[in-house]
């Protein structure tokens, strides 16, 4: 089975490493019952501070930086020069199935100030949600679709006199082009930002307000309305301060301070409006960083003090209290070395006091820090940190208040509770909102979604049914005897397996990564946690053990990647390997383990072949000013070389396959911009080939063959998924029925023949493999005579048209389509086929009108050719 990576190479700062797992709690039953949680803040530091820079390492390489245009460029070329395959009368679209009893990592919510039932919700790299039930129910949330790849919906500002308008702030980031290419952290944002869409129409269509479409490495945070004047908007942004007089038809730079995390404005007196400047981190100091403040809407901006410190590294919040917006308040923490402090003023910010620096976040105040001031009590605050923590003495003092470890093993309901404890809300609370006509009613959106609170923050109930924003990493596996069962790992939401029904078993805990199956019982199958530690099962994921399985070294980020890429060998599933920047392999199901020698990196993907157990491809990950990328393989199960033959590009080669039938033929995808991203070779490494073809130039993260029909490849990417028929002559679309994602994975399902796909940001996706020959119609009942390449029909034709042809004996076939200057531009058939008439369609779509040929040659030299004309 196909077993992949999609990871960074990390080098974290001393006191993240995950040395060490400290056992929280035993939340399984049954003989296996030993499992990792968390061991405390620090660790949740790295996960989510490692999972931002996977996302950057892996794009941006060998650049200093992602590049700022091309991924919306590769957006408008698939949108207008791409189309979906056509698979004639038959085709079958892409079905969600989940999870639906689990939300993933959210940043944004906004309510008509009307219609408390209504909401929308914003998240990380799943777009924009909206609910009419107020979150409630097992199917609360729909997905809204906006037109544009707006995955990181930072901020939704809604016009309270016309609720069918809406703004939504776009990216998310959290350090100004802070990179180092793997040797510090590197966190410049989560995910793309475009700017800010606007819907006249309560969001069934949007338009560019702030455009920064060609800026996709910049990130808004804040989208506020002056409520005195809802023509006029402020926003603050990673490139500072705008604001519009024309509700947003036109932006204007108040500021150019960078990392402006967060804007408020006087509902009184709207002249008047604060900010914070921030930036993740020490080592890239933000010398403007501090609270500022206006009295002239904006034309000029005053550094306050009077008791603020001077500095700080993370994410300062800032709360206006609404009773008096003279009360100002501000929760200030350092980015990874602790609290600065809870500050509080009662003039404007002239003047503050220090409330207390027992606050404990560290080291997530770059992330957190969610914060809130009680609409009716300017003594009852909140703070988000990994739980949310409250006062009820103007910030003198908070305690916590919800238990982010409360949750529960197992397939809760979508829409049912998600642990017995009232206490129970998600971790890492990122912001909190109030009920516009209840100020006890709470609403909190976390990495797992929404929790709500009736009694402002004292209990808590999950919000998150059918809201599918999980973020699956790659490593994503399924049963080959079961169509039904599958098994992967999620960002901050443990793994999870399928059932058949949208309540995923929800298993493990903390942060899931690669899985892996047993090929004859699926009921042996594996997780890990990070950093090559490995947990084994043997009763199909209800309960993992990590007794004797994980490799030397694991837990350790100088040995292993983030997410460790291991293969549970098919034709023998006793057989493992795994590989960091050694390579071992284990004979007996896990542990064992011994050592095959190193590597020249950190190894970031692998596959095995499917037929033995002696044919490994391992990929590498590139370093700044060190290795390049390589692919390594071994042919006989112990030593390895590297086959890269100076062929491939130097990018993070973030996926491997075999194929199942010929261990000789390999496919290989790549991150990164401005080179190919899906290589092939048929001869074990010797040769690669570039079979990129038309596909958009953005990072690509899968790949997978038809084990049927080889010269079907399906790739995901950065925008979703895409097909091949003709073995990369031509790509098409495979998008129906998918928003656009981030497709981490692809994974054949054999007893059923469909394909998944495993996004980072909107769950699992499942859909009929394509049927072949793709577009042949053939009738072998009656053998023809001779060969023959019949003129098409119809002709002319706008778009499509059928193309027909006769083979009397078995043969090799080929058919192209020529442009009038006789350079090839499509491939319809390319493969041996048995004596019979076949009909084949050819899409002209994405071509313009013109004169067109097509030419039918076979190996026993017989060619033909017939003038298409293509009338648009």
């Amino acid at each position: 089975m196909k077993n992949k990576i999609n990871i960074l190479f990390l080098l974290i700062t001393a006191g993240l490493l995950l040395t060490s797992i400290t056992y929280l709690r035993n939340e399984f039953s049954g003989s296996e019952n030993s499992s990792v949680q968390k061991a405390g803040q620090e660790e949740e530091a790295t996960e989510a501070m490692e999972s931002m820079q996977f996302f950057n390492e892996m794009r941006a390489f060998p650049d200093a930086d992602i590049p700022p245009d091309k991924f919306y460029k590769a957006f408008e070329y698939s949108k207008n020069s791409m189309h979906e395959l056509d698979q004639g009368d038959s085709p079958s679209e892409w079905t969600s199935i989940g999870p639906n009893n689990e939300g993933g990592r959210t940043l944004s919510l906004a309510i008509p100030p009307n219609d408390t039932g209504t909401i929308f919700m914003g998240s990380a790299s799943g777009g924009l949600w909206k609910s009419t039930t107020g979150g409630l129910g097992a199917q609360a949330w729909t997905h809204i679709e906006t037109g544009y790849p707006s995955l990181a919906v930072s901020w939704i500002t809604i016009d309270s006199a016309n609720i069918n308008v809406m703004y939504i702030g776009t990216g998310e980031n959290y350090g100004y082009q802070y990179s180092l290419n793997g040797t510090n952290v590197r966190v410049t944002r989560g995910m793309y930002g475009i700017g800010i869409l606007k819907t006249t129409n309560g969001g069934a269509t949007w338009v560019k307000s702030l455009d920064w479409s060609y800026n996709n490495e910049r990130g808004v945070w804040r989208v506020i309305m002056n409520p005195k004047n809802h023509n006029v908007l402020y926003t603050a942004t990673s490139e500072g301060v705008y604001k519009t007089n024309n509700a947003g038809a036109n932006w204007t730079q108040l500021l150019n301070y960078k990392m402006v995390m967060d804007l408020e404005i006087n509902p009184v007196d709207t002249s008047v409006v604060y900010i914070s400047v921030g930036n993740l981190s020490n080592d890239v100091p933000n010398a403007n960083v501090g609270i500022y403040k206006t009295t002239n809407a904006g034309s000029s901006w005053t550094k306050l003090a009077g008791g603020l410190p001077s500095f700080w590294s993370g994410k300062a919040e800032i709360e206006l209290y609404k009773g008096n917006p003279d009360y100002v308040y501000a929760s200030i923490p350092n980015d990874l070395s602790g609290y600065v402090g809870y500050y509080a003023s009662t003039n404007g910010g002239v003047s503050w006091t220090l409330k207390t620096t027992n606050i404990s976040m560290s080291p997530q105040g770059w992330y957190n820090n969610a914060h809130i001031v009680k609409p009716d009590n300017p003594n009852t605050i909140l703070v988000g940190t990994i739980d949310l923590v409250k006062s009820t003495n103007g910030g003198s003092s908070f305690q916590t208040k919800s238990n982010w470890s409360a949750w529960i093993t197992g397939a809760t309901p979508p829409g049912q509770p998600e642990s017995p404890s009232s206490q129970f809300a998600h971790a890492d609370h990122h912001e909190f909102f109030v009920n516009p006509l209840d100020p006890n009613k709470l609403y909190c959106v976390t990495d797992g979604g929404l929790y709500r609170s009736n009694d402002f923050g004292e209990t808590y109930y999950s919000c998150n049914g059918g809201y599918v924003t999980t973020q699956f990493y790659a490593g994503f596996v399924n049963s080959y005897q079961d169509s039904t069962w599958c098994l992967g790992g999620l960002q901050d939401n443990r793994a999870a397996f399928y059932q058949g029904t949208v309540a995923w078993y929800k298993t493990f805990v903390g942060d899931g990564f690669w899985c892996g199956v047993n090929s004859q019982n699926h009921n042996i199958c594996y997780t890990e946690y990070s950093y090559g530690s490995l947990y084994k099962s043997n009763n199909g994921g209800v309960s993992f053990s990590s007794f004797g399985v994980s490799p030397p070294g694991s837990g350790n980020e100088n040995n292993y990647c983030f997410a460790t890429p291991y293969v549970v060998c098919r034709s023998n599933s006793n057989v493992l390997y795994i590989a960091g920047t050694n390579v071992y392999r284990s004979n007996s199901g896990g542990g064992g383990w011994v050592s095959l020698g190193s590597l020249n990196s950190k190894a970031i993907s692998m596959d095995c072949s499917a037929t033995g157990t002696d044919t490994v491809y391992i990929g590498t990950v590139p370093v700044t000013n060190g290795p390049t990328a390589a692919i390594y393989r071994t042919t006989n199960g112990s030593t390895f070389q590297d086959v890269s033959n100076g062929q491939i590009p130097n990018r993070y080669p973030t996926d491997i396959h075999v194929n199942p039938n010929n261990p000789q033929e390999v496919y290989v995808t790549f991150g990164g911009f401005g080179t190919g991203h899906v290589y092939k070779t048929t001869n074990g490494g010797t040769n690669w080939i570039n079979i990129s073809g038309n596909l958009p130039d953005v990072p690509h993260e899968s790949v997978v063959i038809d084990p049927m029909y080889t010269q079907n490849v399906y790739v995901g990417n950065d925008l979703g998924v895409y097909v091949t028929t003709n073995s990369g002559a031509n790509w098409f679309e495979y998008r129906n029925g998918m928003p656009y994602a981030l497709v981490f994975d692809l994974t054949i399902v054999y007893p059923n023949r469909h394909i998944r796909a495993a996004t980072h940001g909107n769950g699992i996706y499942e859909r009929s493999l394509v049927q072949n020959p793709l577009g042949i119609a053939s009738n072998n009942n009656k053998v023809p005579k001779t060969y023959k390449l019949y003129q098409n029909y119809p002709n002319p034709f706008n778009p499509s048209t059928n193309i027909k042809f006769d083979l009397p004996k078995s043969t090799n076939a080929v058919l192209k389509v020529y442009d009038i200057t006789g350079r090839a531009v499509y491939t319809l058939v390319n493969e041996k086929l048995n004596a019979g008439s076949y009909n084949v369609k050819f899409d002209g779509s994405a071509f313009s009108s013109g004169v067109y040929f097509c030419r039918l040659e076979t190996d026993i030299g017989f060619a033909e050719t017939r003038k298409l004309l293509l009338v648009k």
